[in-house]
């Protein structure tokens, strides 16, 4: 009998780590599903069939709106593939009017803009690795493509927030470079419910990497 294709062998295998990419356009308005599904799983743990396609469905729309559009130097999306073409990790990068605690203009009504030293800010996100993938290096790809991108950008520093409790996910920000800013109080998350999704309070922690100057013991 044939042999199958060298790639797909090692993908089977799981020798060969997936090549990060970014994607545009129409590939990634379709991709949205998966990655979203993907998040579902990965970040928010949702652990219920049900519970998985509520919560996918409505970060795919959110998705779609983020890194969807046209405008050059506002969205941009990677994902990871394995042979079969299913995605196993997947990040994103949008620029939003943001404080330096990664609260947007909507947080902040009622401030004064100057004040609350709102300005463009890149920030990262849906950095999610399935757990066969992990440990293969695809989330310290996937931030440094991003990262690269936000410099192409103009810019010299990049946010994130991250549940507070989410212990595992803090580690790998600060080993890339990572370095908390502020506790958000106030934030919410989406969480499936008989009507669909509802986003109810959490605590969250807001990160920055400066990209001009990274921490000394940052993972290259």
């Amino acid at each position: 009998a044939a042999l199958a294709p060298p790639a797909r062998l090692r993908g089977l295998a799981g020798d060969a780590t997936p090549q990060a990419r970014r994607v545009e356009g129409r590939e990634a308005a379709a991709l949205a599903q998966p990655v979203a599904e993907l998040c579902a799983e990965a970040i928010l743990l949702a652990d219920g069939r049900t519970e998985r396609a509520i919560l996918a469905s409505a970060l795919a729309r959110d998705l779609r709106q983020r890194v969807g559009g046209s405008r050059s130097g506002s969205g941009a999306l990677w994902v990871a593939q394995d042979a079969d073409s299913n995605v196993v990790a997947s990040c994103a990068i949008e620029v939003g009017r943001l404080s330096p605690a990664a609260l947007d203009e909507n947080r902040l009504r009622g401030q004064n803009p100057l004040e609350a030293d709102v300005a463009e800010r890149p920030l990262l996100s849906s950095l999610a690795v399935s757990p066969d993938w992990r440990r293969r290096g695809l989330a310290q790809r996937l931030c440094r493509e991003a990262e690269g991108l936000a410099r192409e950008w103009g810019y010299d520093e990049v946010l994130l927030k991250v549940e507070r409790d989410n212990r595992r996910a803090r580690k790998l920000y600060r080993k890339l470079g990572y370095r908390d800013v502020a506790v958000d109080a106030g934030a919410e998350r989406p969480e499936a419910g008989p009507g669909g999704v509802r986003y109810v309070p959490t605590v969250q922690v807001a990160m920055r990497k400066d990209l001009r100057r990274p921490p000394a013991d940052t993972v290259a």
